[in-house]
C-alpha cells in the first residue's frame, strides 16, 4: 500500500461538517480520545483527513502552541489511525496535505506567526522510521527528546522569520 492509496481531505480551519462527522464517527467507534476531549472540540482542531472506501481511517489535528524552547508558535500535531490500517502508510498519505495546509494558512495569517509544526513521536509505534534525521514526506527533523524518551521533530516554514 502506497501514500496515495488513500483519498486526503483537508480540513485546517475549513469546518466542514462533513469531514469533522467522519472525524467524530471514527474517534468514537475507535475510542481514541482521552476522557474530558469532546470529539466535536477536536474535529475543529483537524488538518486533514485519509478515507479509504469512504471510512476515515487516519487524522491529523494540530493546536498552536508557544513552543518555550524554539522561541517560536508551532501547530503541535497529533495523529490517529485505525488500527486495521496502522501499516498501510495512513499517516505519510496526511504529511504533505498536512504540512501544506499548515503552510498555506500561516502565509494568509501571518499576524499568528506560525513557525511550522512539531510532533512528539513514541519510537516503539514508528520503529526503523525514527533512525531517519528528516523524513522525507514532512520535513519533520529531529530536535530532541521529552522526559519520556520520546522524539521531538520539528519543521520549520521557510517564510517565518522572527522579529
Amino acid at each position: 500500500m502506497r501514500p496515495g492509496d488513500f483519498e486526503i481531505r483537508a480540513a485546517w480551519r475549513r469546518g466542514d461538517p462533513e469531514i469533522e462527522a467522519g472525524a467524530i464517527g471514527f474517534w468514537t467507534r475507535l475510542g481514541l480520545l482521552p476522557p474530558g476531549v469532546a470529539p466535536e472540540e477536536r474535529a475543529k482542531e483537524l488538518i486533514a483527513a485519509a478515507y479509504r472506501d469512504g471510512e476515515v481511517v487516519a487524522v491529523a489535528t494540530a493546536t498552536i502552541q508557544w513552543i518555550a524552547e524554539l522561541r517560536a508558535r508551532f501547530a503541535v500535531i497529533r495523529g490517529a489511525t485505525d488500527p486495521k490500517h496502522r501499516r498501510s502508510h495512513a499517516q505519510l498519505a496526511l504529511a504533505v496535505p498536512s504540512r501544506e495546509a499548515l503552510r498555506r494558512w500561516a502565509l494568509d495569517h501571518p499576524e499568528e506567526k506560525l513557525a511550522g509544526g512539531i510532533v512528539v513521536v513514541d519510537r516503539n509505534e514508528w520503529g526503523d522510521f525514527t533512525r531517519l534525521p528528516v523524513w522525507p514526506e514532512s520535513e519533520l527533523m529531529l530536535v530532541g527528546y521529552d522526559d519520556q524518551g520520546r522524539q521531538v521533530r520539528a519543521a520549520w516554514f521557510d517564510h517565518f522569520r522572527f522579529d
